[in-house]
């Protein structure tokens, strides 16, 4: 009997300590990043410019001590204005300074996997966001504009790390590396293919 007591009360404070635990920070968190980003491939033809106009935010629902399901969102606007030139068209040359532009408003659900226990003073992780993406293009050849806006696939690998502010802290400092993919065809551009550098805030909601 004594060691039946004994084992219930072993279990319910290991319970408690495995509850207790897990409850280092609230399973629901957002977040806000600043974002840089880099255009790759035929993307760099259409606008080689570094991109410093850009953003991301998001929330997430950490279902145990390592993974989390969410939904982001952002903006990222790469731009460049080209000196006046001469440029062939279906309809003729044109002499024109040409100002190129892609915005670009991604929609993704994530998964994110913490390779560390929420408890450690670094907390390096790797994640997956896939869903939709529209992008804005506006080529600009003096009165003269091509524009499209459309919805394509995107698809964009992260990895990272989280640094709380304090032990246990529902704060914490973000920073990431992304690669982002899209299938996107119009004119220069065969594909969308961007590297982003992200520093931000991730705040763990009571």
């Amino acid at each position: 009997m004594k060691s039946m007591k004994l084992w219930i009360l072993t279990m319910i404070a290991f319970l408690g300590v495995q509850t207790a635990f897990s409850q280092v920070r609230s399973p629901l968190s957002i977040n806000v990043d600043y974002s840089i980003g880099q255009p790759l491939g035929s993307l760099k033809d259409y606008t080689d410019k570094t991109s410093f106009r850009g953003w991301r935010a998001g929330i997430q629902y950490q279902l145990n001590d390592q993974l989390a399901v969410g939904l982001r969102s952002g903006y990222q606007q790469f731009y460049q204005r080209l000196p006046r030139a001469v440029y062939p068209t279906k309809s003729g040359d044109i002499s024109a300074v040409q100002s190129r532009s892609l915005e670009v408003t991604p929609i993704l659900a994530t998964v994110q996997y913490q390779l560390t226990k929420p408890d450690r003073a670094i907390i390096p992780y790797v994640g997956l966001g896939v869903g939709t993406v529209n992008m804005l293009y506006n080529k600009y050849w003096g009165e003269f504009t091509d524009r499209d806006n459309s919805w394509q696939f995107a698809a964009s690998p992260e990895v990272g790390i989280n640094i709380p502010f304090g032990k246990g802290s529902p704060v914490l400092f973000n920073a990431s590396v992304q690669y982002t993919y899209s299938p996107y065809k119009l004119q220069e551009i065969t594909n969308y293919n961007v590297v982003q550098a992200n520093v931000g805030l991730r705040v763990h909601i009571n």
